[in-house]
């Protein structure tokens, strides 16, 4: 599989993030929140939602960065035919690698239906 992180990997609309909220099985740890749901068969579509208490708008564009570089870089190892939706913590120190590490965890956490 490409790792390119295209439009299409991407949940975009304000119905699908509520739908997700609402529908969605959910985990956390002291990173992030992980929403998840069935979505389009074979795919795996991420949606970060970054609230304005994260900080000015640069803060929360580079924590959708890093979100979603974790996510392109772990999708794989993500079971398929899912909708992830991201909630990064306020406060929390954010990389690359400890959020590929939650979600890794966490999507086996929400898939397995019990703790690892």
């Amino acid at each position: 599989m490409t790792q390119r992180f295209r439009q299409s990997d991407r949940i975009k609309r304000p119905a699908d993030f509520r739908r997700a909220f609402r529908q969605g099985r959910s985990a956390a740890n002291g990173l992030v929140r992980l929403h998840v749901l069935a979505g389009p068969a074979g795919r795996r579509r991420l949606g970060v939602a970054v609230s304005k208490r994260h900080g000015p708008a640069v803060r929360r564009n580079r924590i959708k960065r890093l979100c979603r570089e974790a996510f392109r870089t772990c999708r794989d190892e993500l079971p398929a035919g899912c909708d992830y939706v991201v909630v990064p913590a306020v406060g929390a120190e954010l990389t690359v690698e400890g959020l590929r590490r939650s979600l890794r965890r966490l999507a086996r956490q929400l898939a397995g239906g019990g703790r690892p």
